[in-house]
């Protein structure tokens, strides 16, 4: 038996991490909504949604077909996030505005409009979060009491900590003067630990996009 609005709106919610109640709030329609909903949804609904979310596939929740996320676009101009093809790894300036000639496009996907770049990742220490190949989007943090501690970061630190530049979930010492650095991946056992003093710049890791989609 095939899926039906009702289980696709459900695999959606799921995505997003929240609840039937979370979503009716967000766009305006009754609690039960999503519970509640049929075959179709009717326009003035399914408006609401797509403002609320853009990112996702309308034609997909309605019938079923193509993907979940309507996919990323490349654009010529400047008009979205610039996409950097460096090695997460590789050692560079500590500002990517510093670095506009290496920007090989620009992604414009409207819930991620605000980070301040895109680069792919190399090496498998972030497995099962992140896969080779995938496309990060970040956001610089320039207040650091304002992280949420345990998620990716991407890390870029001075040269007394060997001007690294990678993704980790980040962690907080408890004298708060270091941060903790750990891979997703078991393979990779063991923290990294970095002054936050060598800390140059220290961005979020807001969303990911598979290469396929672009």
């Amino acid at each position: 038996m095939g899926s039906t609005v009702k289980s696709r709106l459900k695999e959606f919610l799921k995505y997003l991490g929240i609840g039937q109640a979370k979503f009716a709030e967000r766009i305006g329609v009754s609690r039960g909504f999503a519970n509640n909903v049929g075959d179709s949804i009717r326009a003035d609904n399914l408006a609401k949604i797509s403002k609320v979310y853009p990112e996702l596939n309308i034609v997909w929740l309605q019938t079923g077909e193509g993907q979940m996320l309507k996919s990323a676009a490349l654009v010529p101009d400047e008009k979205g996030i610039p996409y950097y093809d460096m090695d997460v790894t590789a050692s560079i300036t500590e500002s990517f505005h510093d670095v506009r000639e290496e920007v090989q496009y620009y992604i414009n996907f409207p819930p991620l409009n605000d980070c301040d770049a895109a680069f792919p990742v190399y090496g498998d220490s972030m497995i099962p979060d992140f896969y080779p190949g995938e496309v990060i989007l970040v956001r610089e943090i320039r207040n650091v009491d304002s992280m949420l501690w345990g998620e990716p970061y991407l890390v870029i630190t001075n040269a007394d900590c060997d001007n690294l530049r990678t993704i980790k979930n980040v962690y907080l010492s408890e004298d708060r003067q270091k941060f903790i650095l750990r891979a997703t991946n078991p393979r990779y056992a063991g923290d990294t630990i970095v002054p936050r003093d060598c800390v140059l710049k220290i961005f979020l890791v807001k969303g990911k996009v598979n290469r396929r989609q672009l």
